[in-house]
């Protein structure tokens, strides 16, 4: 019995440095894509409401990508609610959120494993989202502080209503890596993960801070570190 559990550890230890590896080539090339489009996309503040891509030229992982973003762009309310609070009451916004985190790590977890996905790979996934929400989320009060006149107005967005949103959409992601896991847990992953997110970086679809959160999303989804 021991034998097979060292055997076991070993059989893990020896996935470690290649699926490390796989997320330092994800975060690579999707970085490299963004270095290249930020300057064209540096002079916007918030993202612009555009199409989504059609068919031609999507990547398998581009349907992932999409409802990745459209969770990052909910940041944009998440701030606003934010701001709107700290307006009202006088004190200073705070983005980071524990217990709400918790909640969702754990929510996730539950049900990734119902669809037989390894816990360690679906908290590293909303690790992803989530860092990156608050990302959007720093970087957008930053900018208010200091130009007040881009800030919302008083009654722009509600965090009640916006947190829904989230649930539903996580949902949808899991759902994604759940039909999406081959290709996922390939050793091209990050090669496919490219070639979705580098359209969105290059379609006005969103501006610097964006898409460097986009990166930050993405980079997760190849699972690299988790053991099986």
């Amino acid at each position: 019995m021991a034998v097979d559990a060292h055997a076991e550890r070993s059989r893990c230890d020896g996935h470690r440095p290649r699926r490390r590896a796989r997320l330092v080539a994800a975060a690579v090339l999707l970085t490299s894509a963004f270095a290249i489009v930020a300057p064209m996309t540096a002079e916007h503040v918030l993202p612009q409401a555009q199409a989504a891509p059609t068919e031609e030229g999507r990547s398998v992982l581009s349907p992932l990508v999409e409802l990745v973003l459209r969770r990052l762009n909910t940041a944009d309310a998440v701030a606003s609610a934010k701001w709107t609070t700290s307006q009202r009451t006088g004190q200073a916004p705070v983005v980071d959120d524990p217990v709400r985190e918790a909640q969702v790590y754990d929510a996730m977890a539950a049900a990734g494993t119902r669809s037989g996905l390894p816990q360690d790979w679906v908290r590293q996934v909303f690790t992803g989202q989530i860092e990156a929400n608050k990302t959007v989320q720093y970087g957008l009060l930053s900018r208010w502080r200091f130009d007040p006149a881009a800030a919302p107005a008083s009654d722009a967005s509600d965090l009640a209503a916006v947190r829904p949103v989230i649930d539903q959409v996580n949902g949808e992601i899991l759902s994604r890596l759940a039909a999406h896991r081959t290709v996922l847990d390939a050793p091209d992953c990050a090669q496919q993960l490219a070639a979705a997110v580098f359209p969105v970086l290059t379609s006005g679809r969103v501006d610097a801070l964006h898409g460097a959160a986009l990166v930050r999303a993405t980079v997760t989804l190849c699972p690299a570190t988790y053991v099986k």
